[in-house]
């Protein structure tokens, strides 16, 4: 391509940002199949950040590890049975999941370690990758504005690890982690799994719960990051936020049963709420900032009629035969349902895709991702 041709080049920011939803994950990753069919591309190639938390997190993971939608979307499909797999001696050995989480994260990180191998982090390449975790043990008390602290929000940057656009103190293999080893960080959802204790690239532990306790919508982490990245954006250079859902929460709480709840009937609940609410605020606030034409959100609600095929149940981890063939349809239904959107954001992807500046060392002139 010569130089006038690449001054003619729509030079949008490209961001893909996918949702925690658990099994739900099945919804993103066809819509991702689907735009990968339509463009003739892997979906790492047509983005320059990638952002997902929770399943969003592993589909991350698996895009950047050379996985296709396909092969993502079948994951979830054929092997989240087992993943949210329903052990009688477990439930009897956590008193009915009283004592302990409700699932052995054994299946679960097999599964992670058979799709994502030994890959680190840094030893990636191409479209950048940002996964949100919390992490409840930090290594050693970190200061932060002069107090310390021994548990904070924790962003996964590929860029970091690579060993470009360091803060001052950073180290890339301090923050370079296995994907597989992020992928179970993420979706460490509490009282499903038991927190993640891994290392990084130094040796170091770190203890993590998933990271849908603050960013199940990663959109707003993906946009500020995207601002450090590529610092011409405050100069109006034009963004496509892709934002997929997992699927809209519709089973009401009736006042009535929740009103004499204690801490115990309110812990699930509470979560999903959290998840769910979180997810629609990121929405709003990116909708004021950027408009609907730069933030492209695919959602869909998860429906209330069960007669219908693509009603399914909203739970994070309800893998059966069943929900599983619904989810299947409902992400038809959304792709279908969704096409006006869905067009142009295609049209765009199928542009080249403009190529920033490799990036360098030193910190440039942006706000803090």
């Amino acid at each position: 391509m010569s130089a006038a041709q690449m001054d003619q080049m729509d030079k949008t920011v490209r961001i893909l940002s996918i949702d925690g939803g658990g099994i739900r994950g099945i919804l993103p990753a066809r819509v991702l199949q689907y735009i990968e069919q339509q463009t003739g591309k892997p979906a790492r190639e047509l983005f320059h950040l990638i952002a997902g938390t929770s399943s969003g997190g592993i589909i991350g993971c698996g895009l950047l590890a050379g996985k296709t939608g396909a092969q993502l979307g079948d994951l979830f499909a054929q092997r989240g049975g087992e993943i949210f797999a329903h052990s009688l001696w477990h439930t009897v050995t956590t008193f009915d999941n009283l004592g302990g989480p409700k699932y052995d994260p054994g299946p679960l990180e097999q599964i992670l370690r058979d799709e994502l191998a030994e890959t680190w982090l840094g030893d990636t390449k191409g479209v950048e990758l940002l996964v949100p975790a919390y992490v409840i043990e930090l290594p050693r008390p970190e200061d932060q504005d002069g107090f310390q602290t021994t548990r904070r929000p924790f962003l996964f940057k590929s860029w970091k690890a690579r060993g470009t656009f360091l803060d001052p103190g950073d180290q890339p293999s301090a923050l370079d982690f296995r994907l597989c080893d992020i992928a179970r960080a993420t979706s460490a959802a509490p009282t499903y799994f038991p927190p993640a204790a891994i290392r990084n690239r130094d040796g170091d532990c770190y203890a993590a719960v998933d990271g849908g306790v603050f960013a199940n919508n990663p959109s707003m982490c993906a946009l500020v990051a995207a601002y450090r990245l590529y610092p011409d954006l405050l100069k109006g250079q034009p963004v496509l936020l892709l934002s997929l859902g997992t699927g809209a929460l519709e089973r009401p709480i009736p006042y009535r049963q929740a009103r004499n709840w204690g801490e115990l009937r309110w812990l699930h609940p509470v979560l999903s709420i959290l998840m769910d609410g979180n997810a629609d605020t990121v929405c709003y606030e990116l909708d004021q900032l950027l408009g609907s034409k730069q933030h492209v959100r695919i959602e869909i609600s998860t429906g209330t009629d069960p007669s219908l095929p693509y009603t399914a149940n909203e739970d994070f981890d309800c893998a059966t035969p069943d929900n599983i063939a619904r989810l299947e349809g409902l992400a038809a239904h959304l792709i279908a349902a969704r096409q006006d959107k869905l067009d142009p954001v295609i049209a765009l992807l199928q542009a080249p895709k403009w190529q920033p500046a490799p990036a360098g060392a030193s910190v440039p002139p942006a706000p803090t991702a």
